[in-house]
């Protein structure tokens, strides 16, 4: 994933990015099925998308922990 990529994920909302993340592991099973049938040419696809995930899990969890924090924040105040 490539910065720009990365910088569109971290606009997204939660409903579009927990959609992104259902589709990414979609994605991941289906290569791992391929790999494991000798059908996958590029063996490193599936670390790829692992790390995509991976990078889309963080922006979600930085946005859940973002609004926890405001949350507090608003009933400081």
């Amino acid at each position: 994933m490539k910065k720009n990529e990365l910088t569109q994920i971290k606009g997204l909302d939660f409903k579009e990015l927990n959609l992104k993340v259902k589709t990414l592991k979609d994605e991941i099973a289906n290569l791992i099925l391929e790999k494991n049938m000798k059908k996958l040419k590029d063996l490193k696809k599936v670390a790829k998308k692992k790390k995509d995930l991976a990078q889309i899990l963080t922006v979600v969890r930085q946005k859940e922990l973002l609004a926890k924090l405001e949350v507090k924040e608003e009933k400081n105040k």
